[in-house]
Order: C-alpha cells, then structure tokens, then sequence
C-alpha cells in the first residue's frame, strides 16, 4: 500500500513539477516572483504546515516514539557528516563546498515533508517534523560551514528563531497542552498547510526551468548522486532493519535520508562564492532522479 502511494504520489509531484516548469519557462512568472514564492513557502505555509501536523491529542506513550526519531535523526546527521568527509577530496574546491553541503543535508523539509504526508498522513508528517529538528540544527551549523566560518552566537541564533523550528516549538506546546482553536481558525491553518505541497513542488520545477543542465554530469556528480540517492539511505535501511522500532519511524528514515540535494545547496553558493552552477546542477540531477529511486525504497520498506 505504502509503494502504491509513493508511485502515486511521485506522479503527482511529476506533474506539479512539469505545470512549474513551464509556468517559468513561459515567464507566467518571473525570476523574483519565483524568489517571492520561496519565501512565502519557507515563511508561510511549510511552519504552518508543520504546525498543522501537531494538531493532536497528546498521549504520554508517544514520549517513546518522539524520542526514537530523535536519536534517528542524530544518527543519520552523524553518517552524513562521515560521508561528506570520506568522499569528494579530490573535486575542485569551490565544488567541494556544495558537495559536502549537499551531503550533510537533504531536501527533506521541503520535499519530504509532503511526500511523508503522502504516504503516512498526518501522524507521518508529525514525526517526519519532529525528525527533521536535529536535521536542521545540523544544517544551520555545520552545513552552513562548509561555505563560511561564522560565530557561534549567529548560528545558535539561527537555529533558534528558523521559522520550521519555531513552528515545532509551538506545535509542541499547543498539543501538549491541549490548546484548541475556533473554527475558522483552524481551518484558515488546515487551507494554508494544504497548500504546502503544490506550491512546494511547482518551486521545484520552477527552479529547473532556471539552470542549465549542459556539462554538469562529470564522475564527481555522478559519485555525489550515488552516496546522495543510495549510499546513504541504503545503510540506514540496513541499520534500522536490526533496530527494534515501528516500521513507520523506519520508513521515516530511509525517505528522507534518500531525498535529493536541498534547493539552499545553490542559495549559500551564490551567496558565498561557490559553483553556482554545479550547485544547481547537483538539485537538477538529484531532483529527477529521485522520481525514480524514493518509490524502489519505498517498495524495499513493504
């Protein structure tokens, strides 16, 4: 059932990106609506949509499960820090900035977050964004620092006040305390959190539309999609097989850990004096790749 909703879900994410695509292409909308866009997704409806997953009633024997993802997600970050160390040595050093970057962190905010939902429903984006916490801690840190060296107060601050952790504390509180709203007010949340995943994907192919894909695949991106794509979810895969756990904190895991290079892989190399372009090359690659390769790990985890 979870591989029927992963192909279903992967062909609808095609076809949002394909609509995205030529909206761009045809320049329906431009380079800075686009920009616009990202920002009202990563601002708006992505923290509320994460928000909107914690809208339920909290029963202490899901302090297990909470905790499990936790240290799931601290033992992904780990393996992906070793993995952006041992590989890319020998690639170009403004190419090994993205690389390494792209390594340590994946698309699953953005991109994972509906495709959980996808598969799992509400109770699978509630633990996906719990996931996703350590995930971007290590992003605001670590990642960012394979671009640039920044004191530590500025990052704490970052990590701290990102709109996606914000909403979890708040979520967090809402359901442990057992706040409910009115009416209107939750179905204003419920109508923006949907819009999370169209919007989401037709920025993808609206990213697409703007790079160039002309002489981006040498052996190092091809090296890059492997432990992005395979590698890395494939020892996760192996690893939690032994672990005692619920299959849907498994598949969790395995998703989001085989998710593509996240669209900020390009955004801090523009910013800080990266390959642009290889950087974007890196999404392009992995983007469509993983139309094909999350639905064979999603099929693995039946």
């Amino acid at each position: 059932m979870a591989f029927q909703n992963m192909v279903n879900m992967q062909l609808m994410m095609f076809l949002l990106v394909a609509v995205g695509f030529l909206v761009r292409k045809k320049n329906i909308i431009g380079e800075t609506g686009r920009k616009d866009m990202v920002n009202f997704c990563l601002y708006v409806t992505l923290p509320l949509n994460i928000f909107h997953s914690f809208q339920m009633e909290w029963e202490w024997s899901m302090l297990k499960s909470f905790a499990q993802v936790l240290l799931l997600a601290t033992g992904y970050c780990i393996l992906s820090i070793i993995m952006s160390c041992i590989f890319y040595r020998k690639a170009e050093p403004d190419k090994r900035k993205s690389l390494r970057y792209g390594t340590i962190v994946s698309n699953g905010g953005f991109l994972g977050n509906p495709v959980i939902e996808g598969i799992y429903g509400t109770n699978g984006l509630f633990y996906a964004s719990v996931f996703m916490l350590p995930v971007r801690i290590v992003m605001w840190s670590v990642g960012t620092s394979c671009f640039m060296k920044e004191k530590s107060e500025s990052l704490v601050k970052k990590v701290l006040t990102h709109p996606c952790i914000v909403a979890i504390y708040l979520g967090l509180l809402v359901m442990i305390a057992g706040i409910s709203f009115p009416v209107s007010v939750e179905n204003t949340i419920s109508g923006i959190s949907s819009c999370n995943t169209p919007l989401s994907m037709m920025l993808v192919g609206m990213m697409l539309a703007e790079m160039n894909p002309k002489g981006i695949l040498d052996g190092t991106m091809v090296l890059y999609t492997i432990v992005r794509l395979i590698l890395i979810p494939a020892i996760l895969f192996g690893l939690t097989a032994l672990l005692p756990i619920p299959a849907l904190l498994r598949g969790i895991t395995v998703i989001i850990a085989g998710m593509p290079a996240p669209v900020t892989t390009a955004l801090l190399s523009a910013k800080y004096h990266g390959n642009e372009g290889y950087a974007t090359g890196m999404i392009f690659v992995t983007t469509i790749l993983s139309l094909f390769t999350l639905p064979i790990w999603c099929w693995l985890l039946e």
